[in-house]
């Protein structure tokens, strides 16, 4: 698909000591005829970690114990963080969700399978995936994968052969995209992380020896047709206090 261009429009000014700034923009505001009310700040409910998500008990900078509480003077923060006790230092560790990058690579009606050198599900099926990088985006996180589990390769650039084929939110710390590929060559070499990889036949896939269940539900859906202008697969995991899990659509 061909990039469009679109106008950006500029940044409000931003409030300023003395509030010259906030002033600027309320008369903004006011000359397009913009209604504006001011309100207490209202603080988002946060659902509660995972059982095995539990804050840092040390800064991270520091090293000094850290505790659970919402950041001095963060009036705008909705939920608690862990945050040094060190006063001198007072670091917030903000805490997010991973990001899990992955392809379905396919040539000439197979697909492409490594078998994990390394924990978790080591001995197991899966197709290259791994954690993204500081600096890349999405599709350039899953042909480094690739490139480094398989020693297969493909151009993330290019927009009609790269293909979003299914995201995952699983228990609130990872969100995983996996995309579709088709490879122009079957050519292979099993990197560190992989004992082992193959082209296996849609009808020879190991779904016994697959290493998540994210693994069978991409592969299922690329059988389906996903992946190739098709609808997106979209999984949802949750995971109660109890340490109960529930997979939803969506």
């Amino acid at each position: 698909m061909a990039a469009s261009s679109a106008f950006t429009p500029p940044s409000p000014p931003l409030a300023t000591g003395g509030g010259g700034g906030r002033r600027l923009l309320s008369a903004a505001v006011r000359r397009r005829g913009i209604s504006t009310t001011t309100a207490p700040v209202r603080r988002y409910a946060a659902p509660p970690l995972p059982p095995f998500l539990g804050p840092p008990a040390y800064c991270a900078r520091c090293g000094a114990p850290a505790v659970l509480r919402i950041p001095p003077g963060a009036d705008a923060d909705e939920r608690e963080r862990a945050v040094c006790t060190d006063g001198a230092c007072g670091h917030v560790m903000y805490e997010n969700p991973k990001v899990v990058v992955g392809a379905v690579c396919t040539h000439q009606e197979r697909v492409l399978l490594c078998r994990r050198a390394i924990e978790p599900c080591r001995g197991l099926w899966g197709y290259p995936q791994g954690f993204m990088e500081m600096g890349e985006n999405t599709r350039e996180g899953a042909a480094r994968e690739t490139m480094e589990e398989a020693g297969a390769a493909f151009d993330p650039s290019d927009a009609d052969e790269v293909d979003l084929l299914a995201v995952y939110n699983l228990g609130g710390s990872q969100v995983q995209m996996i995309y579709r590929v088709e490879l122009e060559d079957d050519a292979l070499r099993a990197g560190e992380e992989s004992l082992e990889v193959g082209w296996f036949g849609w009808d020879d896939i190991p779904w016994e020896e697959l290493a998540f269940p994210t693994v069978g539900w991409s592969l299922r859906h690329a059988i389906g047709g996903g992946g190739k202008g098709g609808d997106v697969l979209e999984r949802t995991k949750t995971v109660d206090a109890d340490g109960n899990w529930t997979v939803r659509k969506g």
